[in-house]
């Protein structure tokens, strides 16, 4: 497991700086936290966890993981990794992190793209051991961590880049942990994205906002880059269509009937629509 350039990593019991050494992460306080044999390090606490194993459950990510790896989303993984790109330009040396990373598909991606323009330290969080795990197995350039995305495990003012990938905003936390340079970026679903699925689930569908909703409440934020990506793809496959519907929120909130609908698809011809957008702490 790659270590940062400088420790931006806080220890979850006294928030001084942790450093990744060896086999261990260590804070000057000697609260020592050891590095899983897959590579990754967990900073969950056992009192912060709401449920034996938090997040995203094995089942669910070996959906999206089957379903990201199809290439349906690579435009969007591409489109994002330019936007961090342009973002980054004329900085030396940078930290980014994803925050609910899930099974690290799209970090992974962007830490290619950036492995050509910029020295990027990137870091992936999720609260989901299994996740960090999946993710951890497949890149080990990249720092994998187990924490809570609501007091995520960084030094105040120690990020040049925040990058939330359909994941949970917690804007006081961006603030915290944020440089005076830093930038939020955010990829949230479009208006008309994955239209045709949610006209099977549901009798009315409404449109997704284009900027996400406790960012666009949130006057601390300025806007910096606004970037729509719209495109049509064809699942001709009912694993992958199941897949899809595995790796969203509709999953866990439609009856068995609604699912069976989904199921017996033999063919889905979906919008992908994502807003990608940039912000600064104001």
């Amino acid at each position: 497991m790659p270590s940062p350039p400088i420790a931006i990593l806080a220890c979850p019991v006294c928030e001084s700086p942790l450093t990744i050494g060896g086999a261990t992460a260590t804070c000057p306080r000697n609260h020592s936290f050891d590095i899983a044999r897959q590579g990754y390090v967990n900073l969950l606490l056992p009192d912060k966890r709401h449920s034996p194993e938090p997040g995203d459950s094995p089942d669910m990510l070996r959906h999206r993981r089957s379903f990201l790896q199809a290439g349906y989303y690579d435009a969007v993984a591409t489109a994002t990794s330019e936007t961090v790109a342009a973002l980054l330009a004329g900085r030396p040396s940078a930290h980014l992190a994803d925050l609910g990373c899930g099974e690290g598909f799209f970090l992974t991606k962007l830490h290619a793209y950036l492995g050509q323009t910029a020295a990027v330290a990137c870091i992936g969080v999720d609260i989901s051991r299994a996740g960090v795990k999946m993710a951890a197995a497949n890149e080990r350039q990249i720092t994998w961590v187990v924490a809570s995305l609501h007091h995520s495990p960084f030094l105040p003012a120690s990020l040049d880049v925040a990058l939330s990938m359909f994941s949970p905003i917690a804007t006081t936390d961006l603030k915290r942990v944020l440089k005076s340079d830093g930038i939020v970026v955010t990829v949230t679903p479009g208006p008309d994205h994955l239209d045709t699925l949610r006209a099977v689930i549901y009798p009315a569908v409404t449109p997704h906002a284009i900027v996400p909703a406790p960012i666009a409440a949130d006057a601390d934020f300025v806007t910096v880059s606004s970037t729509r990506v719209q495109y049509r793809v064809a699942i001709e496959s009912p694993a992958q269509i199941m897949n899809l519907l595995a790796m969203t929120p509709f999953y866990w909130n439609i009856s068995l009937e609604t699912k069976a609908r989904v199921e017996a698809l033999a063919r889905l011809d979906v919008t992908v629509d994502v807003s990608i957008n940039a912000f600064r702490n104001r």
